[in-house]
């Protein structure tokens, strides 16, 4: 008998192994170093219903880098008309931030971004539905650390709301569909 594989080929399978780890340690380290924020913001137009009586805010106009959690406020004071989530993925939304005037996505650590509500706002049975009724109120949960890296960097910040309908009258099926956001600080 004569030796066996292992031996025969120990350098061309150890020098692929080591290949094989070079390659996955570089893959990793890109993902890990790389910029968090993405590309530019596909969303031009923001709160374009041209209702000023539609408000959207967040509970703070300042947060720490470590923030895990920013709740956002959306007060219909409108005389008519539903603020709805209007497409399939309704419970979405994107953290942007402003550089040199220009408005930028951040990278997500996972690909669908969901709110929610405050736990004071869930009944045993139910949730609320996300819509916002004339001369109401929503409070939505935009949960930092399940989709950003954390720390994020001092500067201005909005989450958006990319796709939400004003309904202009309730059912009416007369509605439009735009993006929304609330901006805040971080320092």
């Amino acid at each position: 008998m004569g030796p066996g594989i292992l031996t025969r080929y120990s350098k061309q399978v150890l020098g692929g192994l080591l290949a094989a780890f070079a390659i996955i340690a570089a893959v990793l380290l890109y993902f890990r170093l790389r910029s968090p924020v993405c590309g530019v913001s596909p969303y031009e137009y923001i709160n374009a219903w041209g209702e000023e009586r539609i408000v959207v805010t967040t509970e703070q106009p300042v947060y720490d880098p470590q923030t895990e959690t920013v709740q956002v406020t959306i007060r219909n004071d409108a005389e008519s008309g539903w603020v709805i989530p209007g497409n399939y993925r309704l419970k979405e939304w994107v953290l942007e931030t402003e550089i040199d005037g220009v408005w930028y996505s951040m990278r997500t650590l996972e690909k669908y971004i969901d709110w929610d509500f405050p736990a004071e706002d869930k009944t045993p049975n139910s949730r609320p539905s996300g819509i916002v009724k004339c001369g109401e109120e929503q409070r939505f949960l935009c949960h930092l650390e399940e989709a950003y890296e954390l720390p994020l960097a001092a500067g201005t910040y909005r989450i958006v709301f990319p796709n939400m309908e004003k309904e202009r009258e309730a059912y009416s099926g007369s509605s439009y569909l735009t993006a929304f956001a609330a901006e805040f600080e971080v320092k």
